[in-house]
């Protein structure tokens, strides 16, 4: 393997006879090179926003999810209550119901989803520190209120500071009867503060007490989950699996990845998607690649008839051409991670591409992960060997004779 490889080494680096191998040469370094630092920067965009709105969602989403695995609701018993929250990985536990609702603000009305949550659940999410305007209450003196998404809150023209409008919920009523009967129920929730996490949560949620959703839904002590926050450093996979033991075949039980779940997998699917595009232009340079590989072939036809005269078998000669082109395509893959770095860092600190106005950052995020210029490196010199495949096979089926014209 050494010889093969030192030969190739020095046709890659050596002198040719004719300019047009040099210059196809630097075009196949720089159009693989390209493809490689675009694969980089693609993946690390997407993994950039995967982390940023997993990081905003962990604001509101808890270590632990326990909902029915059939139904919208439940009415937990007070001793599986009390087996989960006497577990030792447990820091606290916080019993939520939700539902959706009408929610009207003066003239203004929208849909939404109602969520009660009971006293620990400051405990278990930090929603009560993402507080835009007012601070992080579920009631005050004169009763219940309400802590409103910016972006509903928005849409609604709700303001905190009016103490002679409250926000008005209606519910369907479940307990009509006749046609004479109200087909909704309406209670009145004073806006008491206004949180921020991300859009999709901001445009439809308000959190208030579990008492006043239990009374406006009628589900007195019904739930639609038990939220969980962990105890700091435990591991986090045996706390799922033994909290899944204590909850029972009934109800399902995610972690904040799984809460993610089907987000997760479509930023995996668009990823995956920009990534085989991206490979499918490589695959266009990897002609490029190719065609100068069979420059080289026919050049070096002489060295070829000599190697086989001194005894080289085909097989040396045709792995001689073929890491000539992995070593191009690697070559290609550090300089297109060089480059891809520096726009990183450049990106970090002064950041070159903006997002359109109106998003909660200024520029595009991204986030390296070193594995992904694994992936990178299996895909260029796959791709590689593959345009290097043919030269290297009509140069390992050149005789050992040169015949002259």
């Amino acid at each position: 393997m050494r010889f093969p490889l030192l030969l190739a080494s020095r046709y890659l680096y050596t002198r040719k006879s004719t300019n047009a191998i040099h210059v196809l040469a630097g075009l196949s370094i720089l159009g693989m090179g390209i493809g490689a630092a675009a694969l980089v920067l693609v993946m690390s965009v997407f993994n950039g926003f995967e982390s940023l709105v997993f990081g905003l969602s962990n604001q509101f989403n808890p270590d632990i999810h326990i909902a029915p695995a059939q139904g919208k609701t439940f009415r937990p018993d007070s001793l599986w209550l009390a087996r989960l929250g006497n577990d030792p990985d447990v820091l606290s536990l916080s019993r939520v119901l939700v539902e959706n609702a009408l929610f009207a603000y003066g003239e203004v009305q929208d849909i939404g989803v109602l969520k009660g949550v009971d006293e620990h659940y400051a405990a278990v999410s930090q929603v009560d520190s993402a507080m835009l305007d007012g601070q992080w209450e579920l009631e005050d003196v004169a009763g219940s209120v309400a802590m409103v998404g910016a972006g509903l809150a928005a849409k609604l023209g709700v303001d905190t500071r009016d103490v002679f409008e409250s926000l008005v919920v209606y519910m369907p009523n479940r307990k009509r009867t006749g046609p004479f009967d109200q087909p909704f129920l309406r209670r009145f929730l004073p806006p008491a503060g206004i949180f921020t996490i991300q859009p999709e949560i901001d445009m439809e949620y308000v959190i208030t007490n579990l008492d006043f959703v239990q009374s406006i839904t009628s589900h007195r002590g019904a739930l639609s989950a038990v939220e969980i926050a962990l105890q700091p450093g435990v591991d986090h996979r045996q706390a799922l699996e033994r909290i899944r033991d204590l909850a029972g075949t009934d109800f399902v039980v995610r972690d904040r990845l799984g809460q993610e779940e089907s987000f997760l997998r479509i930023m995996n699917i668009e990823k995956w998607v920009a990534f085989a595009i991206m490979c499918l232009i490589l695959l266009l340079v990897a002609f490029n690649v190719a065609g100068t590989l069979w420059m080289m072939v026919t050049e070096k036809r002489p060295d070829i008839a000599i190697l086989k005269t001194m005894g080289a078998t085909s097989t040396q000669v045709q792995k001689i051409f073929l890491y000539n082109g992995l070593l191009l395509c690697g070559v290609a893959f550090l300089l297109g991670s060089l480059a891809a770095l520096s726009f990183y860092v450049l990106q970090h600190s002064y950041g070159l591409i903006p997002v359109p106005p109106g998003f909660i950052i200024d520029a595009y995020p991204m986030e390296i992960r070193w594995f992904d210029f694994v992936i990178v490196l299996f895909t260029v010199l796959s791709i590689g060997s593959l345009a290097a495949w043919l030269p290297a096979r009509r140069a390992a089926r050149m005789d050992a004779i040169i015949r002259g014209e």
